[in-house]
């Protein structure tokens, strides 16, 4: 049985812009941003209406490489404004930055008693062979579950938003949790995986929503390869133009030794009270810098470990960790602490816990 069968729900869809709503031009050579492309929702894709009571409104209409802090805060505060209205909330979303506002809002928007589910498109709803539809239509049955999380809804899988990536450009499966399963899958039935999803308790279902936007992204991200050098010119000039790094390493968080230049950076960001972050190029596994003599010669300067976070994750969580401007001293503390179940505990605190 479909959810929200049983009962009409309200849910508002809140569109931003995308593939789903574009069009091409006049050559049809690309796609483009056009109202026309979303036209009327609820009478291009009517089965959502038999699913639930849905209100549909343009947040705005950007392509989501334009997305920024900002626009996480809009739709943040849209939702959060609209709490009391609405039984749940669609977003729809440009999939290449879709991840990284669905990190935003699970850390934005906490202690949720409704679900928020974030999904979009590889191709558009205008086009007679698209995804759009049933990922709308998924989406909606979705938002009726009660599941108090931010969800990811994509080609009939459910992800944790936080633990979500985009993988492909290609393909309709074009999203997967590398770290973490997935929760709920649309087949012939829905299936969710219950001792993954957090309990709903129904006596709350009208309180809002812990809003917190703060977050600033003057930070950057460098990825090592074999042979790179940093030379002291170029790390006082990073040094100068950004407050936060994540240094995308190898494996389980090394890095070089003798071109040593990210220790260098490293160690003048600490002088600075700047936070690093150790990632992986690994998209899956957790970084543990204590593993090798790498990883810990850069652990004893300060830099802290991504965990097992998505590299979105662990981009947002470094804003988030600067926007509340978490003491220096406190940075390994809340970088380690879940917010929305977005990293695992390091197998070793796992042990002795």
């Amino acid at each position: 049985m479909p959810i929200g069968t049983l009962a009409k729900q309200k849910i508002l869809i809140l569109h931003t812009g995308g593939t789903f709503g574009m069009t091409w031009d006049s050559q049809g050579n690309h796609l483009i941003s056009h109202d026309h492309g979303l036209g009327d929702l609820k009478q291009k894709v009517p089965e959502i209406l038999d699913i639930a009571d849905v209100q549909v409104e343009v947040l705005f209409n950007i392509d989501s490489s334009d997305i920024n802090v900002s626009h996480w805060e809009f739709i943040a505060k849209s939702i959060s404004n609209r709490w009391d209205l609405f039984d749940g909330f669609v977003i729809i979303h440009g999939t290449d930055t879709l991840a990284y506002t669905a990190c935003a809002l699970s850390f934005f928007l906490t202690n949720l008693t409704k679900t928020i589910v974030l999904t979009g498109s590889q191709r558009p709803l205008a086009e007679r062979r698209n995804d759009a539809r049933a990922n709308l239509v998924d989406s909606v049955e979705l938002a009726c579950s009660g599941i108090p999380e931010v969800l990811l809804c994509f080609d009939g899988l459910v992800h944790r938003g936080v633990r979500a990536t985009k993988k492909s450009n290609e393909h309709l499966h074009a999203f997967d949790s590398p770290n973490a399963p997935v929760l709920a899958e649309f087949g012939v039935h829905f299936r969710t995986k219950k001792s993954l999803i957090k309990p709903n308790f129904s006596h709350f279902a009208r309180t809002p929503p812990l809003l917190d936007c703060r977050a600033h992204s003057k930070i950057t991200a460098l990825m090592a390869i074999p042979g790179l050098v940093l030379s002291q010119e170029i790390c006082e000039a990073l040094i100068s133009a950004f407050q936060g790094f994540i240094l995308v390493g190898f494996g389980s968080g090394n890095l070089s030794l003798q071109s040593n230049g990210f220790l260098q950076l490293t160690a003048m960001a600490q002088d600075k009270q700047i936070p690093v972050v150790i990632a992986s190029q690994c998209r899956s596994g957790m970084v543990l810098l204590e593993s090798y003599e790498s990883g810990q010669k850069y652990a004893e300067v300060g830099a802290m470990s991504a965990f097992d976070m998505t590299f979105e994750a662990a981009s947002v969580k470094l804003m988030i960790l600067l926007g509340r401007q978490v003491t220096f001293d406190k940075r390994h503390e809340f970088y380690s602490t879940p917010i929305a179940a977005e990293v695992s505990l390091n197998p070793k605190q796992e042990e002795e816990g």
